[in-house]
């Protein structure tokens, strides 16, 4: 009796062209036991609203799986694996795409239903960064050190003012090798000098 009720209202909703979905639960034997019938409809303004035809008097308390369909639409075995507690205080939430085809659902609880309410939810537009130029931020061996120590490898900064840096600053080390080097070369040949004169005396 109850298949040939559930049935008439798919074949209802077809005729009408609204979506009919079956809501049901797994028990530990695998056998799929009805929940609830809804109706998924569009409004003339251009809303989807969810109705429901049928609640089914179950007991349940424990953990199932929870299934969902849509005839030639949507099939969703074991979608969610959660606890039901009856009474059913729950919300069947059900999230349709732009074109207000259903794509998903979801099951969640609600203290202030008295039974499973359908709320449709509808696709929102996230976030998008903006969008800022990023400057290279050429580091020294210091930097390098002190980034590794805490953690950041950001290569490139916001905003990050480079120093300029004169010429014998960035070459102070070999200036001064140079200079050493110019030292040796000429003390060595200064006494080479000192020792050739020295010869000839």
């Amino acid at each position: 009796m109850l298949m040939r009720l559930l049935r008439v209202i798919s074949l209802a909703g077809v005729v009408f062209g609204a979506d009919v979905l079956q809501l049901s639960y797994s028990d530990d034997k695998k056998n799929d036991i009805p929940l609830g019938t809804f109706e998924i409809d569009s409004t003339d303004s251009g809303n989807v609203t969810v109705t429901t035809v049928d609640l089914q008097d179950v007991q349940v308390s424990g953990s199932y799986c929870l299934n969902a369909e849509i005839e030639g639409k949507l099939n969703m075995p074991c979608f969610s694996y959660m606890k039901l507690e009856t009474p059913l205080r729950y919300d069947l939430i059900v999230d349709v795409d732009e074109k207000d085809v259903v794509n998903q659902v979801s099951l969640s609880y609600n203290d202030k239903n008295d039974a499973i309410v359908g709320v449709v939810r509808y696709p929102e537009a996230g976030a998008s960064a903006p969008v800022a130029k990023l400057k290279k931020k050429t580091k020294t061996y210091a930097d390098k050190k002190a980034s590794s120590k805490d953690g950041s490898t950001a290569q490139f900064e916001e905003d990050e003012e480079v120093k300029e840096v004169s010429w014998f600053q960035k070459n102070w080390k070999m200036l001064v090798i140079g200079l050493l080097i110019y030292n040796f070369v000429a003390g060595s040949l200064k006494k080479q000098a000192q020792t050739g004169e020295s010869k000839k005396d």
